[in-house]
């Protein structure tokens, strides 16, 4: 499945790239960016235990309709994202789930930890704003930034013994909406090349876990990224 999406995405990458070089108010670039991601509920009985380190790689185009604004859309992968999940109370977390072993069923112990690892196809939008050139240098902000994310993957280690890399597909939601805003600088290499970096916060807006688990609980995702990136 992973294999296909890469290959589609490089594909749009590809055939978008050629496009948008033929206009002169559109840019297009690629981003590769670290990121930290971690999970809150909104039950005390579950509680957030661990980050994940992840990344993510991006392909944006930007349409600008001044100096100064533009409005930005990608499609990328993003690989890690979750982080640990404190079950306290233990009880079946995965109930829908082909679980490796039958043992694996039964209800988990209390105080179990659980590291969630999810991969998504993410599709941003955002509204880009930025300031004058100084010298090589110019500053912006994206807010406000929706993102729609599909799930392509999802993974578990279920903190009991032969109970890693377990897929929890059936567990987790197919869609992710997220929220976001971030801000950074991008140096101009040449008169139509520029680096980016900046600094972004996203966090969900809808439960990335089973709606039919024993704690009932209500978990979202956030992340903070580190965005590095390259624009034509």
């Amino acid at each position: 499945m992973m294999k296909r999406l890469t290959i589609l995405l490089v594909l749009f990458i590809l055939v978008s790239s050629r496009a948008l070089q033929a206009q002169e108010d559109i840019k297009f670039g690629f981003e590769f960016s670290p990121f930290l991601s971690w999970m809150t509920t909104d039950k005390k009985v579950v509680k957030s235990d661990g980050t994940n380190l992840g990344f993510q790689i991006v392909m944006n185009g930007e349409y600008y309709f001044s100096e100064q604004y533009a409005l930005k859309a990608g499609l990328g992968l993003s690989f890690y994202n979750g982080g640990r999940l404190l079950h306290t109370q233990g009880g079946a977390i995965f109930p829908d789930s082909e679980l490796s072993i039958p043992s694996l069923k039964d209800p988990l112990p209390a105080n179990t930890s659980v590291k969630y690892k999810l991969q998504y196809v993410e599709l941003p939008v955002a509204f880009r704003m930025r300031t004058q050139e100084f010298g090589y240098i110019r500053y912006f902000a994206e807010l406000p930034m929706f993102i729609i994310g599909i799930n392509s993957q999802a993974r578990a280690d279920l903190g009991v013994a032969n109970g890693e890399n377990e897929d929890i597909g059936k567990d987790t939601p197919f869609l992710n909406l997220s929220w976001g805003l971030g801000a950074g600088a991008e140096y101009s290499v040449t008169s139509s090349t520029s680096l980016i970096a900046g600094l972004f916060y996203q966090q969900g807006m809808v439960d990335v876990t089973s709606d039919s688990s024993a704690d009932d609980s209500k978990a979202i995702l956030k992340r903070l990224i580190l965005r590095l990136g390259v624009m034509f």
